[in-house]
């Protein structure tokens, strides 16, 4: 685009659907994103052809970028989304198998209990922000996985320190990745103060929490701490202290932030179509047992609603960029060492030619079609991509097929709901809901 590099950073501040639109109607294929400053210049891409040469990587042309200290200030520089090589695969090891499989079937109760919890302590007939009450279910989920329980006095401050943690980083940096002086503002007001020491209350709280259980560590916990500290590599060494709690911090962090959107983005689709809330129902209700959590998540039509609520509305709006090593070519273009490059889901997702219509809430469109890991891809991709993506999905599925087959629920508004960028993320930030009397 030709729109000077500092006007696009405001534009995808405070109108980034039209920043990449824009983009989009323009160049079809790719462009030079110069309103994310990732240090480098940036090309973003949004074919599945180039998604597929960025991910799989054949000729070793790309390697991983720094994180900005936008991300490091919250969750450290020792996490699985920070760490590269060897330590990278290592931390991907241990924290994959709580997240996938098995134990993520097991936890379905538990996600059905918590929803129904804070269901049934709002208010009847008065407006609430579905963001609060999305980020109330999946923390306490979160801290459940986390630490084996939600209920002690320690893991509630916690929850509500990464919720003040969460806002307040909001509140500071708007977008992600845009202010490259984030770390000298954030020491100068009290805003960021606070912020600081919201982060030195939170180490202490899981510092203490490790410490405590170094007394007694039960080998035969599942929860995600006892098997971070647990762990020992091939020479016996275990994980540090720091390394727990930068990968503790991720979780609780960009794992609730993602999976709040996507909870509340469904809620908004399904609440502004009457048609595709009754067959979801109809859905639910033939299913025969309602309460066994695994039977809902098989739905297929809760799936494909789901699925084409992540597509209009990925998590991110593009995935963690690579950078060029050597001189090489992806989708046409020329690159040179010291570029960059991504993928944009966001703009993948509205090829007309994979998706007709692409501006319309047709969850039919995953019934009828299978699409490949390049043409959908609301959780990234490769080696690089969210290792929370089945647990969302989960969260997902189970949470909308609760709140719908047991409780009545309408949009305050009936205006549409903007995308308003929140930390990394596409939020819906003012949706609003109420519960009515069944």
């Amino acid at each position: 685009m030709k729109t000077p590099a500092w006007w696009q950073r405001i534009e995808l501040i405070l109108a980034p659907i039209g920043y990449w639109e824009r983009a989009f109607e323009s160049h079809p294929e790719a462009f030079w994103a110069k309103g994310i400053d990732w240090g480098s210049p940036l090309m973003m891409f949004y074919t599945p052809q180039a998604a597929q040469q960025i991910i799989e990587n054949r000729d070793k042309h790309l390697g991983i970028v720094s994180f900005p200290g936008e991300l490091t200030a919250i969750f450290g520089n020792n996490s699985v989304a920070t760490s590269e090589g060897d330590r990278h695969q290592i931390l991907r090891k241990i924290l994959m198998p709580p997240l996938h499989g098995k134990l993520v079937r097991d936890y379905g109760k538990l996600i059905c209990d918590v929803t129904h919890q804070v269901m049934q302590q709002l208010p009847m007939n008065q407006p609430f922000l579905a963001w609060e009450v999305a980020q109330d279910i999946t923390l306490q989920v979160l801290i459940e996985i986390l630490f084996g329980s939600a209920q002690k006095e320690r893991y509630q401050h916690l929850k509500n320190l990464i919720v003040s943690l969460l806002n307040l980083f909001a509140a500071k940096t708007t977008g992600f990745p845009l202010l490259r002086f984030f770390p000298k503002v954030l020491g100068k007001r009290n805003l960021g103060q606070k912020f600081l020491q919201t982060r030195q209350q939170i180490e202490q709280l899981i510092y203490a929490e490790i410490a405590e259980r170094r007394t007694y560590l039960e080998p035969d916990k599942t929860d995600m701490l006892s098997l971070m500290m647990l762990f020992r590599d091939e020479q016996g060494q275990p994980l540090t202290d720091v390394e727990i709690l930068d990968n503790l911090l991720l979780l609780l962090s960009t794992g609730n932030e993602s999976t709040t959107a996507a909870i509340c983005w469904s809620w908004y689709c399904v609440y502004r179509n009457p048609e595709i809330q009754e067959k979801l129902l109809q859905e639910i209700e033939n299913s025969g047992d309602c309460s066994e959590p695994i039977s809902l998540y098989r739905l297929p039509y809760l799936t494909a609603v789901c699925n084409e609520t992540l597509r209009m509305y990925p998590i991110t709006m593009f995935i963690l960029p690579r950078g060029i090593k050597t001189p090489t070519e992806i989708g046409g273009y020329e690159l040179q060492p010291g570029n960059i490059v991504s993928i944009s889901n966001y703009l993948l997702h509205r090829q007309e030619n994979l998706y007709p219509e692409p501006n319309k809430f047709k969850p039919e469109r995953f019934i009828d079609r299978q699409f490949s890991a390049y043409e959908f891809m609301p959780f990234g991709g490769g080696i690089r991509s969210c290792i929370g993506d089945e647990l969302a999905l989960y969260l997902m599925n189970l949470i909308l097929a609760t709140i719908v087959f047991n409780y009545q629920f309408k949009l305050a508004d009936n205006q549409s709901v903007k995308p308003q960028s929140r930390n990394a993320i596409l939020a819906p930030v003012g949706l609003r809901l109420v519960k009515q009397d069944c």
